[in-house]
């Protein structure tokens, strides 16, 4: 993946809140990236031949998008993914999100973060639409 980066404030996770801002995240899947995904997950579907990005493509993007406002580590507890239509790899993309939601549960913090991918040229029409929760990796194994 080609990523763009830009300066983004960096925040701890405990001032993660609900309305924080992500993104946006610019990057374009390259075909060959895009193969080896499909490859990778051991995905040999007519969609690939026809160059479709692997739509799993969408939850990486959450986490990259959330990571450059938190760069601490996370735990991805949950995810939720929607497709909205398919489109072909070497397009750019444009995530964007926010925190919907912090809350504590069995004693550990999390976030819902969510995200669209839509592509530069058509910003209004998503390609997906991604819901993941994170707690921070410090919690492993801590004790309520």
């Amino acid at each position: 993946m080609e990523t763009e980066t830009q300066p983004f404030p960096q925040l701890p996770f405990s001032e993660m809140a609900p309305g924080t801002v992500l993104g946006p995240l610019r990057l374009t899947v390259s075909a060959a990236a895009n193969e080896r995904y499909w490859r990778a997950a051991g995905v040999d579907h007519p969609a690939l031949a026809a160059g479709a990005l692997y739509p799993p493509i969408a939850a990486n993007l959450t986490v990259l998008c959330f990571a450059q406002v938190c760069p601490e580590a996370m735990i991805q507890t949950r995810q939720h993914l929607r497709c909205h239509r398919r489109i072909a790899a070497g397009v750019e993309l444009v995530t964007t999100g926010r925190i919907a939601q912090r809350y504590e549960k069995r004693g550990r913090t999390y976030v819902d973060v969510e995200t669209t991918v839509a592509t530069a040229d058509a910003p209004d029409d998503p390609v997906w639409t991604s819901a993941l929760s994170f707690t921070p990796a410090a919690t492993l194994g801590a004790t309520s």
